[in-house]
């Protein structure tokens, strides 16, 4: 393993290396999985994990959108649970404070099944009332949401509401932008196929 860390500048939290020596790499029914030693390099190369998240390394996948996190430090225990297509750690679907109590668990996402398949539908993201603050809630709106649109353009849509921001997110993800955002009753969240 020390060989693989060095050959490769990574490093492998001990409660991982610890999964690898035993049993290096499980599949779960659902299709959740954590990497193998020999899937760890390809996994993080083909995520650009060190490009994204450079202190980071993937450790597995629920197959359904969401990569596994652990900080690349010996003693580090908590798990990210990120959206596949921004790795924010801040805005995290859901972190697991020990990485060994939750695989010995069988890898359960945080959310009960019910509330995650609720969590897990996709949809859009609608601006239904006018933020308070103006220009200065939708500068914080086009940041938060990592809207690749002009100002101008974001200004002009908010004049025509209900519009739509952004489209085919996890209805978590929603949430947590939604939140940090603030003023969620400016805002809504629509299923595909509603």
């Amino acid at each position: 393993m020390d060989d693989f860390e060095n050959k490769y500048k990574l490093t492998i939290p001990i409660q991982y290396r610890e999964f690898l020596r035993n049993k290096n790499g499980i599949s779960f029914d659902g299709g959740t999985i954590l990497y193998s030693l020999e899937e760890l390099k390809q996994m993080n190369d083909d995520l650009q994990i060190q490009k994204f998240q450079p202190d980071y390394i993937a450790i597995g996948d629920d197959g359904r959108g969401l990569v596994f996190l652990m900080k690349q430090e010996l003693d580090a225990k908590e798990v990210f649970c990120v959206d596949i297509s921004d790795y924010d750690i801040e805005t995290s679907f859901c972190r697991l404070e020990n990485f060994t109590e939750w695989y010995e668990g069988g890898c359960n996402i945080c959310a009960p099944v019910s509330k995650e398949d609720k969590l897990s539908q996709t949809g859009d993201v609608f601006l239904i009332k006018a933020p308070k603050n103006g220009v200065t809630d939708l500068v914080k709106i086009k940041k938060c949401f990592s809207l690749d649109i002009p100002m101008v353009q974001l200004l002009s849509l908010s004049k025509e509401l209900p519009c739509r921001l952004i489209g085919g997110i996890s209805h978590a993800k929603a949430i947590t932008l939604i939140t940090k955002v603030g003023q969620p009753d400016i805002f809504e969240f629509q299923e595909k196929g509603h």
